[in-house]
């Protein structure tokens, strides 16, 4: 039990304890100063040994009898005296003791030392989520399936009982409490060398920035990946040095962008997050105007994608209001966006796409129709707000639905699960529809529409054969990884996709020899990977792979000599 909560048991208890013991010095002294009577007739008192044994068993009502001998009237009197006092001190007790221990404070010390008992015991590394919400429970289960531990901390003691009843609750340390405070973030294991990050998506970002304050005081190394959808708390949070800030508004923004300019990239996004294979047709999203239905922070940004690509664009919103500029050149309308005169008034029978942006799934699903029979070919963009209207939005047929919570998802377990493959996603979003389409088709030729994505680092535990043999001044490709151990001259269903190493970043790297300490990132089939783990951590299979010659044994040579 934790100091606080011996202290707040002995602070409950201690008038009822003061009660019980001064009944009993009362009713033990009695006992010793009354003569009584000894078989003989002789006067006798009882020590005080025998007085406490007889007040013992008399005061519990337990009923032994009168020893050592049979007691004079004075004493019965006396003893019936105590009796009374001493039950209605136990009682008194007892009553402290149950009040005591259905205390909340008490219970929420108790419960906080089981919490913090639970988190020192994990030894492998673990991430820190911060409150109990549909988005972090998707991502502590993609946590799961990477084997990667978790600690869950929420105010609500209503929602950590919810969460509890959740299969993934399984090995997870709970605990009720304000996450904003150092302490909460200390008893959730901030301080340990194995807490490696921590998720805070609070709706109030200036939570997140705090909690990004607090990591960087008290432990500088754990990363912070935090929401933030404000430019303001973006720049404080990167100022950090520790925090990611993950704008899910800027991140389907550029989705849009990518879609307009190289659609093929938007495929091998898709694949990466695991949303679909290879075979996903590109999304070529039409040149033209362009009616986005909601102008707050998710709005502002596609004004601006949109500029850059030339296209013209109107913006409706009833209650936000933008500048003058846009206003007097009718690119943004101050007006119900489910109104039939107003979309027809924004251009809703030329326009090519309709973008739904509002926070309510009705109304966006509303909109939807009213454009749908206004414009039975525009191109449709809707928002999902909540996982209830699904299969509603799911026969809407609508061209590309998104949810800012699964973007949420995806990112934050991308980014802490599978860091090399991030580092991937985040390379090929900078190129160009032709580079996208040849590695698509790359991809598919080699290996087929849905390969796994597998990585390697090249260190002693990892890649024995091959650290061993780079150690030796012997020159190693990448290339050697591909080869078949059934022919080495030729190659698995493998493509290698990136080399990350120190200072460089090496994509679709051919013919590069390997250094200690690389990390390489293969897409390839289930045989593939095999065979890279057996080429790279075994010395007869990779001899073999770079030789073409079985390595004779130095035991079965000698034997053999």
């Amino acid at each position: 039990m934790s100091n606080n909560a011996f202290w707040i048991i002995l602070q409950k208890l201690r008038a009822p304890l003061l009660v019980i013991i001064i009944t009993y010095s009362i009713a033990i002294l009695g006992m010793v100063l009354i003569p009584g009577m000894d078989d003989n007739g002789k006067v006798y008192h009882l020590s005080f040994f025998d007085a406490f044994y007889f007040v013992s068993y008399m005061a519990s009502t337990i009923g032994f009898g009168e020893a050592p001998y049979t007691f004079t009237y004075a004493q019965r009197l006396w003893v019936t005296l105590c009796i009374y006092i001493t039950v209605v001190g136990w009682f008194y007790g007892i009553g402290a003791l149950v009040t005591a221990v259905t205390d909340k404070t008490l219970k929420f010390e108790m419960m906080r030392n089981r919490f913090r008992k639970k988190v020192r015991e994990i030894r492998d590394d673990f991430v820190i989520i911060l409150g109990y919400t549909y988005v972090n429970l998707e991502i502590i289960k993609k946590f799961h399936a990477s084997n990667i531990k978790v600690v869950l901390i929420d105010e609500d003691e209503e929602k950590i009982s919810h969460f509890l009843l959740e299969e993934a609750s399984q090995d997870v340390p709970v605990m009720v409490g304000n996450a904003l405070l150092t302490e909460t973030l200390e008893d959730a294991g901030i301080l340990l060398s194995n807490c490696k990050a921590i998720v805070s998506l609070f709706k109030n970002e200036e939570n997140n920035l705090r909690i990004a304050i607090l990591t960087k005081f008290l432990n500088s190394k754990v990363k912070v990946i935090a929401k933030s959808t404000y430019k303001d708390i973006t720049v404080s949070l990167l100022d950090t040095d520790i925090a990611k800030a993950v704008n899910p508004f800027e991140i389907f923004t550029k989705r849009v962008d990518i879609a307009l300019e190289s659609p093929h990239i938007l495929v091998l996004e898709n694949w990466i997050y695991e949303n679909s294979d290879l075979m996903d047709k590109a999304m070529f999203l039409p040149k033209g105007k362009y009616i986005v239905c909601g102008y707050g922070r998710f709005g502002k940004l596609l004004h601006d994608m949109f500029e850059k690509h030339n296209l013209e664009s109107v913006f409706i919103d009833e209650k936000r209001i933008a500048s003058v500029e846009m206003i007097e050149s009718r690119k943004f309308i101050r007006a119900n966006p489910d109104d039939r005169e107003t979309l027809l008034n924004a251009g809703v029978k030329e326009a090519v796409g309709l973008i739904v942006g509002t926070q309510n799934d009705i109304d966006n699903l509303s909109i939807i129709i009213t454009a749908k029979k206004l414009n039975p070919n525009i191109y449709l963009i809707a928002r999902e707000n909540t996982m209830q209207e699904v299969s509603i939005f799911q026969a809407a047929k609508i061209d590309w639905l998104f949810m800012f919570e699964k973007i949420l998802i995806n990112k934050t377990s991308l980014a802490l699960t599978r860091p090399l493959k991030h580092r991937f996603l985040k390379l090929i979003l900078k190129k160009d529809e032709e580079w996208g389409k040849k590695l698509v088709r790359l991809l598919r030729v080699n290996i087929g529409t849905n390969p796994i994505i597998t990585s390697l680092k090249i260190n002693e535990n990892d890649s024995y054969a091959i650290y061993h043999e780079i150690l030796d001044g012997q020159n190693v490709p990448v290339d050697v990884l591909l080869r078949s151990l059934s022919n080495w001259q030729e190659n698995n269903k493998i493509v290698p996709l990136l080399i990350h190493r120190a200072n460089e970043e090496i994509l679709i790297p051919k013919n590069r020899d390997l250094k200690i300490g690389d990390e390489i990132l293969f897409a390839c089939d289930k045989k593939g990977k095999e065979e890279i783990e057996l080429i790279a951590s075994n010395i007869y299979e990779l001899y073999y792979a770079m030789y073409g010659q079985e390595k004779e044994s130095p035991i079965l040579k000698k034997l053999l000599g």
